[in-house]
């Protein structure tokens, strides 16, 4: 059955290139303060790169308007044979599956027009229902339930674990990104997370993914000083990876945790953590979050043993093969 929101009311979906930045603006400026209130994060570099986009007629997404406003949008991009859907958002009033849904179908539709495209993924941290909820296309879409996860920080620092003695942390640098490339991709053959992200299946991918945090605003301002690489003192080799950002003012949020597959097991998680969280605190920051996916239980229990805490359920969705 339809929405009262929708059988009551004149709804029409735009393309927001035919969308003036102007008319767009509080609704930009609604998203920053949901945002802020349910995560602790700016979303205000994000809005005006949305927003710059939008006023040079060339970000490709859709405005739904009620009754003549403008009550939510989406945009999507497209990289060689994937689309990703970048957000969908609607004024808490009228972010019901119906609405979210008529923004998604307009996005996939016109993704699926494209013959060059395979696969498009979103992960949707304001999507309703996200784990209940009927989405378009169910025929060609996988679900991955993931959690949100945040750590309260009060100046006190993490102790060292079992690993401290055998492994060495180097400051991030960016020599060192085609090093953390190969890793990645070597971390996450085979697991879960590469059939969420498919970037994580390829050293290409990888640079792609590594670029992307570092250099533009979607999960904050990235944050050398508490990013890490991970070496093996006995050998010298490559073993771990830690990447942060700052996403609010005094919130960190850790971006990339992993271990390569023979140095599992021995603490190297918790000790690349330990660091990362450490250097958070004494940069001022109050919490740090993260997101995991929540099949993903030997990292949740090293998270939850960290103190580490469930603040929101999400999903990552994938559709191909269509």
């Amino acid at each position: 059955m339809a929405s009262p929101l929708i059988a009551d009311s004149t709804v029409r979906v735009l393309d927001l290139r035919q969308v003036p930045g102007r008319d767009l603006e509080p609704l930009l400026e609604d998203e920053i303060r949901t945002w802020e209130e349910a995560f602790h994060w700016s979303f205000s570099a994000s809005a005006e790169l949305v927003l710059r986009f939008v006023n040079m007629r060339s970000l490709n997404g859709y405005a739904l308007t009620v009754d003549g406003r403008i009550e939510g949008y989406s945009y999507y991009i497209t990289d060689e044979h994937k689309g990703m859907i970048g957000d969908v958002y609607l004024r808490p009033a009228y972010r019901v599956p119906e609405f979210e849904n008529l923004l998604l179908e307009s996005s996939l539709g016109a993704l699926m027009s494209d013959r060059e495209i395979r696969r498009v993924e979103t992960q949707l941290m304001t999507l309703s229902s996200p784990l209940r909820r009927k989405m378009p296309l169910p025929r060609w879409l996988q679900v991955y339930p993931r959690t949100f996860m945040v750590k309260a920080l009060d100046g006190g620092l993490m102790p060292p674990g079992a690993a401290d003695a055998h492994v060495q942390m180097a400051a991030w640098r960016e020599q060192g990104q085609e090093s953390a490339a190969r890793l990645i991709t070597d971390c996450y053959r085979g697991h879960i997370d590469s059939k969420i992200n498919d970037q994580y299946q390829t050293v290409p991918g990888a640079r792609k993914f590594l670029l992307n945090i570092i250099q533009y605003p979607g999960c904050g301002r990235f944050f050398p000083a508490a990013s890490f690489f991970c070496h093996r003192k006995d050998s010298g080799s490559l073993c771990g990876l830690v990447l942060a950002s700052i996403v609010g003012p005094t919130t960190g949020h850790i971006t990339q945790l992993c271990v390569s597959p023979e140095a599992r097991g021995y603490g190297i998680g918790y000790e690349m953590l330990r660091h990362c969280v450490n250097e958070l605190t004494a940069y001022g920051c109050t919490e740090v979050s993260l997101t995991v996916t929540s099949s993903n239980v030997s990292a949740i229990r090293l998270y939850e043993r960290s103190g580490f805490e469930p603040r929101n359920d999400f999903a990552a969705h994938v559709w191909e093969g269509f």
